[in-house]
């Protein structure tokens, strides 16, 4: 499959580097797997959004483009607040059936090179829109910033063999992230950089009169997440707490079976599933919490934990993902210990106030730094 995608994708990609010109606005492309069809949507990739939502209001000299691999589900060009998306509209097609949204994603990239200076392609995360992105770095010579998103730092990463590291100007959410990439991939530099908080959206929602949930969980029902695991620490708690309120918002190919095991449990009345629901909607139900549990063993940057974390909750997760440092995070090596933990801290949540957590400007800046002139 590779080596065909290379045959023919490479064919497509003009052989000739060109230099910068005055006479185009310069330009910085991003290449992501899916991207908000509108301006309502705000629970699609909300961390990449957001970042590039304050990149582009920071920046009027610079035209914004995004490149759509996967969703939205249809083709075409739109604006959304002060970028244009391109839709491509590749639906998730798996093997060799990307191949003609690869195809569309350079053709993309080579028209927009004739209305615009492209400085910076940024493309996320290590699986296809990078592979694509390296091939359009060594025909235009542009400076290619990479994004490790999630498993795709993993050796398990089918793309990773294809790519050529050196090329690349590599960014990681977390350290954690950063760690697990460099376990096998020979010490090659990463910044750490995580995706800020859009804090000020945030701060102007208004918190409920009480915070009536003790255990609250967000993010989507698969099984890496482990939310199996979330409903048998509520089981745990109840022995101290009979009436413990829990709730987990997200849904995903395991959200029956969740329910399911509820069911099991007997923690009808303890554990509610809420479902998809805005983002809005979500932080408002953090600000009716005590105490944000986080079961999976794996996470980039999880950028939940800061939304947590600013809405005044305690986090309780494994030692995983970017939480900064902060007394209000309890990182734990074992269900007994988180288990322990939030017994005490149900028993005496103390003040829960809201916390200083890396803001999107943050982000934009230290992008800035390494995108250049």
């Amino acid at each position: 499959m590779w080596a065909r995608a290379d045959r023919r994708l490479k064919a497509m990609s003009p052989p000739s580097r060109v230099s910068h010109t005055t006479e185009r606005k310069p330009g910085v492309v991003f290449m992501v797997p899916g991207f908000p069809e509108d301006e309502q949507d705000t629970t699609c990739l909300p961390a990449v959004q957001n970042y590039i939502d304050a990149f582009a209001a920071s920046r009027p000299d610079v035209d914004v483009h995004v490149i759509a691999f996967q969703y939205p589900f249809f083709r075409g060009e739109y604006a959304w607040k002060q970028a244009t998306v391109h839709a491509l509209g590749g639906m998730n097609r798996t093997s060799l059936r990307r191949m003609p949204t690869w195809a569309r994603a350079i053709w993309t990239f080579m028209r927009l090179r004739k209305r615009t200076d492209v400085r910076v392609l940024h493309t996320f995360w290590l699986t296809e829109c990078t592979r694509v992105g390296q091939w359009l770095r060594r025909a235009f010579g542009i400076r290619h910033v990479a994004s490790i998103g999630g498993q795709d730092a993993q050796p398990t990463n089918p793309y990773l063999r294809h790519l050529r590291l050196d090329d690349l100007v590599l960014t990681a959410g977390s350290t954690f992230a950063a760690d697990v990439f460099a376990k096998h991939s020979a010490g090659t530099p990463v910044h750490v950089i995580p995706l800020g908080l859009d804090a000020r959206h945030l701060e102007a929602i208004d918190p409920p009169p009480e915070r009536d949930i003790d255990v609250i969980g967000v993010g989507s029902l698969i099984p890496l997440k482990d939310y199996g695991a979330f409903v048998d620490i509520v089981a745990a708690l109840t022995s101290d707490f009979p009436q413990v309120r829990a709730c987990i918002i997200g849904d995903g190919p395991q959200q029956e079976a969740l329910r399911a095991h509820i069911v099991r449990r007997g923690l009808q009345d303890n554990v509610a599933l809420k479902g998809h629901l805005p983002r809005d909607e979500v932080f408002r139900y953090m600000l009716r919490s005590k105490v944000f549990l986080h079961t999976s063993k794996y996470e980039s940057q999880g950028y939940v934990f800061l939304e947590a974390l600013f809405a005044g909750l305690h986090v309780v997760c494994y030692e995983v993902g970017y939480t900064g440092k902060n007394d209000r995070v309890f990182r734990c090596r074992s269900s007994r210990e988180i288990i322990d933990v939030a017994t005490d801290l149900i028993r005496n949540p103390g003040g829960l106030l809201r916390q200083r957590v890396p803001t999107v400007e943050d982000t934009v800046r230290a992008f800035e730094a390494i995108y250049g002139d």
